[in-house]
């Protein structure tokens, strides 16, 4: 029986968010290298109880559960912590949490790998978010398969990775490489790691264009002129 790979996209922007390029393109790279694979929108999957049903059998089911999402306030978004709630408590119902690998083989347990991405620059903002992950495989009973991280998550804009340029070139390699280790039972290797860290674009470029978009968006809502209002400020 082949090995399943699920992909949870934890925005929620959905199928028009950086989490879905992202997670997508891992996604079918397993696909072409022979797993069978299946995606859910975590945000609609949370509507309703059948749809939260869904979700928990088709985590029963998978050999490979990649969750993606964007950073919130050194955060996951809180429908991630939701359906992670309800995975840990099913897994922990059912006696999955406590199953070991005496062996080192793996054998039937699940691993878990996260993709994390941000607006920030710098991608040791996701660090955080990246140990809770860790810690929610632990408690929930998954093999923890490493995750990548990665900052200026608003240059890509939530088109595929394909289309995104020569800026993802690193990204693209990270993720190839990631689907290559999995594909071989391994774990995300460091290198992937290394190079989905990398800027995708200068540091200062990001900044100068995030700030005119900003400055933009208040002037078409007509807000423009009070961006620098401080309403919490304490009076000298």
């Amino acid at each position: 029986m082949k090995t399943k790979a699920l992909l949870l996209v934890g925005s929620p922007k959905g199928k028009k968010s950086t989490s879905h390029a992202l997670g997508r393109f891992l996604l079918h790279k397993l696909e072409t290298g022979g797993l069978v694979v299946e995606e859910v929108t975590i945000g609609a999957a949370m509507r309703s109880v059948e749809d939260r049903r869904l979700l928990l059998e088709a985590v029963d089911k998978a050999g490979i559960f990649i969750v993606s999402f964007p950073l919130y306030v050194d955060q996951l978004p809180a429908p991630v912590i939701e359906a992670f709630e309800l995975i840990a408590a099913r897994r922990k119902a059912t006696g999955a949490n406590t199953t070991t690998d005496a062996a080192g083989t793996g054998g039937r347990i699940p691993k878990i790998v996260a993709i994390v991405q941000c607006g920030f620059p710098e991608s040791h903002q996701n660090h955080q978010a990246v140990d809770i992950v860790r810690r929610f495989a632990e408690e929930a009973g998954f093999r923890w398969g490493g995750a990548l991280a990665m900052g200026m998550g608003g240059a890509i804009a939530g088109r595929p990775i394909e289309e995104a340029g020569g800026m993802v070139r690193k990204t693209v390699e990270a993720l190839e490489l990631t689907a290559v280790a999995l594909l071989k039972g391994e774990n995300v290797p460091e290198k992937a790691v290394a190079l989905m860290a990398k800027s995708l674009i200068p540091k200062w470029l990001y900044i100068f264009v995030g700030d005119r978009q900003m400055k933009k968006a208040a002037k078409k809502r007509g807000v423009h002129k009070r961006m620098r209002e401080r309403p919490y400020a304490h009076s000298a």
